[in-house]
């Protein structure tokens, strides 16, 4: 049937005569335009503001044809195709909808996707659904009528199913300089992981000088990935990392190797090793592996620029294998085998003990809990081998058989439990004098009890619920000389809030304290209706009824005082801050021996402020300031001042600014530390951040933050609602060509 018809009846002449042909075609197709003519079944052709659509493709132009048979959709004159979520607009294109295949001449687009990206080419090759090849491109992620930078390319393949786009003698170009330009790129167009050269990064530090790094990444399988980054550092010369991860349905683990040969400061190469691997045995057997080796005591000092790696002075090498098993009527078992030793790095001016190595570790515990409906038992065991290389060696075998009969209720509770702890000792070359196989056995016994009271209170105009819990745990344990028993893994616990319900004041399995005390405390918390916690306050002593006999070592420091320190502790939540505050008091002396205070202040997503003081007697005295903030504009600032003040002397100190330009996110950071009792560290950290694209600078400048800025935020987060306000778009890119 032939067609010549007016705008008034174009839709629905056409829409007719597609009808009959309905169960051919699954997608409807509709024009409007102001003329259209041709066989509905076979070609139609309109002209004057034309507009074709089928499914999800759409096409308006001064003239549109359309071959419904073979699928052929031709535009001229003022064209725009939205194919999907993306668009494009040009004078011409060519465009089938049965393949998703065409080319459109000189056309702009908008790719609305995970990361919505727009651009210009002189000619798109559409490659079928989500593929698009572009000649004499240029791609961005920036919004309309921002041309921050562009990625420039000859030929750009963009390829949406496998996340990835090729780029053939690309340029990048940020305010019309051109910062990189290579012969040939890949780079990920969402979030999907793909093999190719990163961007290359850049510091500058004291110890290290210039460093220039190129990370390569190899995407292995879906489950395998290797990094390798060949390292220039102007005071050290070459250096190689590389990082290696893997993934199991039984397994998982990552490998880290470092070498630089021949450091000409040094004197001599250097390496770094580190092996963390988990693996599942199955029936409730997990082994793990935790492996880390230096070449010398003074790597990470040299060649590391955060503190959590400077300061690292104790390295592991562990091996272990546990297992938990359910055991009938309610019981359970639990098993380790161990395997564990350490490297030591030593600072000259502060030399530590190096640890004791563990040559095995085997440990085991049967529990039965509710037994009879009343009583909870356990029956841990133990054996290690010590070995150090200038210390005292031998073996330590353990059994701490314990009983419970805990009786709970809404309002109160009382749990008296009791048990005894037997150690036997098989020593290698004691000293003359002192016996080869000393043993002990301590006896001991508690009771923990409290209560709950609740009422309802007022609390800035809101109904919420207070409580006030009571607290008293008794314990006794009788002395028993423990002088001709080594020490291996032993020391006095930290007198805090938690060891104040604890039957041991030691830690470790060499000393059992003898007592007779009784520890009281009182708490009290404000609760919403649903069930926050807006404040808790908390005061707890310990009384003694005799002096202490048992000492860490002979000779040993003992308490005879009749009361502990006071401990108190006051902290509040809300929407916006985090406070706390905590002190130990000495009734005796009169003072304060030990407090700290912190506080942190989150509005919104971006907006942080942290602040926090500890003052320990002779020892510490502390302030520790951080933040990011929003400074003007995209603009934001952050920074960290931690400062001793007894040594007088910065800790760590951080300041710098970030700019978040939507498409793009800047930052630039300058870092001092203090590595070691004579080495100060200072680093120069900058960051370019192109959405989409990639990063040019410091490759760790956001990890360098989130350590030192606690709630620190990312700006250029793809989620809204994670995203600070600056970079929330009201709508993606304008819906208008």
């Amino acid at each position: 049937m032939s067609a010549f018809v007016d705008r008034g009846l174009a839709t629905l002449a056409v829409a007719l005569a597609v009808a009959a042909n309905a169960q051919a075609q699954s997608d409807a197709t509709t024009i409007d335009a102001q003329r259209i003519e041709g066989v509905s079944d076979l070609e139609m052709s309109a002209r004057g503001s034309a507009e074709i659509h089928q499914g999800e493709n759409t096409i308006f132009g001064d003239y549109l044809r359309y071959n419904r048979e073979f699928g052929e959709l031709e535009g001229r004159g003022g064209v725009r195709l939205q194919s999907g979520p993306d668009r494009f607009f040009g004078p011409s294109v060519i465009y089938n909808t049965l393949d998703d295949t065409g080319t459109f001449e000189k056309p702009g687009f908008q790719l609305q996707r995970e990361r919505p990206a727009r651009g210009t080419a002189d000619r798109i090759d559409f490659l079928g659904r989500n593929r698009f090849r572009l000649f004499n491109a240029r791609f961005t992620t920036c919004q309309p009528g921002q041309d921050d930078w562009f990625l420039e390319a000859q030929e750009l393949t963009l390829d949406y199913d496998n996340d990835e786009g090729k780029a053939k003698q690309p340029r990048l170009r940020f305010f019309d300089q051109t910062m990189f330009a290579f012969p040939y790129a890949t780079f990920p167009l969402e979030s999907r992981r793909r093999s190719g050269v990163l961007a290359p990064y850049y510091s500058q530090t004291n110890t290290r000088g210039l460093e220039i790094g190129v990370p390569y990444y190899w995407n292995i399988a879906p489950e395998q990935d290797l990094t390798v980054t060949p390292v220039y550092m102007a005071r050290r010369g070459f250096q190689l990392k590389n990082h290696y991860r893997y993934l199991g349905a039984p397994y998982a683990g990552e490998l880290r190797y470092e070498t630089l040969p021949n450091d000409p400061v040094f004197g001599a190469t250097r390496t770094g090793t580190s092996w963390i691997h988990t693996q599942s045995l199955g029936r409730g057997t997990v082994a793990q592996v935790d492996y880390a080796r230096v070449s010398d005591d003074q790597y990470f000092v040299d060649l590391a620029s955060q503190v959590k790696q400077v300061s690292q002075r104790i390295l592991p090498a562990d091996v272990y294998v546990s297992n938990g098993t359910p055991l009938p009527r309610g019981g359970t078992f639990s098993g380790t085998a161990r395997v564990q030793k350490f490297q030591t790095l030593q600072d000259p001016l502060a030399p530590i003990i190096p640890p004791y190595a563990r040559l095995p570790q085997l440990n085991g515990a049967l529990t039965y809990n509710d037994v009879g409906g009343h009583a909870d038992t356990s029956l841990p065991a133990e054996y290690v081998k010590f070995s150090h290389p200038t210390l005292l060696e031998g073996g330590r075998a353990t059994l701490a058989p314990t009983f419970a009969i805990p009786k709970l209720s809404p309002g109160y509770y009382i749990t008296p439990k009791g048990g005894f702890r037997y150690v036997n000792y098989q020593l290698e070359n004691p000293t003359l004098g002192e016996p080869p196989n000393p043993s002990v056995m301590v006896p001991w016994l508690s009771l923990d009890s409290g209560l709950v009271f609740e009422r309802n209170t007022g609390w800035f105009g809101r109904t919420v619920a207070q409580t006030l819990e009571p607290r008293l745990f008794y314990v006794f344990v009788p002395y028993r000389n423990q002088d001709h028993i080594p020490v291996f893994d032993t020391g006095l616990a930290d007198f805090n809030y938690a060891q104040l319900f604890t039957e041991n004041r030691f830690v470790g399995g060499d000393r059992f304290g003898d007592a007779n005390q009784l520890t009281a405390a009182l708490t009290t918390r404000i609760l919403q209706d649903d069930g926050q916690e807006r404040l808790r306050a908390t005061l707890g002593q310990r009384f003694y009824f005799r002096d202490e006999r048992v000492a860490l070592s002979p000779g040993g420091p003992l308490r005879t005082s009749s009361e502990s320190d006071v401990l108190a502790s006051v902290g509040t939540r809300t929407r916006t801050t985090v406070f706390d505050f905590t002190t130990q008091y000495n009734p005796y002396r009169s003072t304060t021996e030990k407090y700290g205070v912190s506080f942190r202040y989150t509005p919104e997503v971006a907006k942080v402020l942290n602040a926090s003081y500890r003052f320990q007697t002779a020892t510490l005295r502390q302030v520790d300031i951080s933040g990011q903030w929003p400074i003007h504009g995209g603009w934001y600032g952050v920074g960290r001042y931690n400062y001793s003040l007894l040594d007088d002397r910065l800790v760590e100190g951080l300041a710098g600014a970030e700019y978040n330009a939507g498409c793009w996110v800047f930052r630039f950071v300058m870092q001092k530390l203090q590595a070691s009792a004579q080495v100060t560290s200072t680093a120069l950290v900058f960051q370019i951040e192109f959405t989409g694209v990639g990063q040019v600078g410091t490759a760790e400048a956001v990890q360098l933050l989130r350590r030192d800025v606690p709630g620190y935020s990312v700006l250029n987060r793809t989620d809204p609602a994670l995203a600070p306000p600056t970079s929330r778009s009201r709508l993606p890119f304008e819906q208008v060509f």
